[in-house]
């Protein structure tokens, strides 16, 4: 599945995604990746809702969302994540959060949601 944007006729979600950079590229397959690259906060939160549900219904075993390149993440994108954590437990898919860099790591630690999400360790997937 590759990129997902927000739809054209949208132009101020498609204005948020430009200035944001955010993107949520999916690597489908028994174990798909979801790689995190920009900033996730409550304009750009919705993408990636609908990018995990789509992933949660394909079938796979386990979801690991990899967060090596996000460069900011908000509440609404905490919520999200935990959302999805969630609904992946209530259908037996594995679900997994991996490689925050500091800034991130910081707001899931202040949150207190790192053991929720098992958050694992700084080193990002191999790509």
């Amino acid at each position: 599945m590759p990129n997902l944007p927000a739809s054209s006729g949208d132009d101020e979600a498609s204005a948020s995604l430009r200035r944001t950079g955010f993107s949520a590229v999916v690597e489908p397959g028994e174990v798909a990746v979801v790689r995190l690259h920009g900033e996730l906060d409550m304009a750009t939160a919705p993408l990636l809702d609908d990018t995990l549900t789509s992933v949660l219904g394909d079938g796979a075993v386990e979801v690991v969302v990899d967060l090596a390149s996000l460069t900011f993440l908000d509440s609404t994108g905490i919520s999200v994540l935990l959302g999805a954590g969630q609904r992946a437990g209530e259908v037996g898919t594995g679900f997994r959060v991996r490689a925050p860099n500091r800034p991130v790591r910081k707001a899931l630690h202040l949150t207190g949601v790192e053991e929720i999400l098992g958050l694992e360790p700084d080193r990002p997937l191999a790509t």
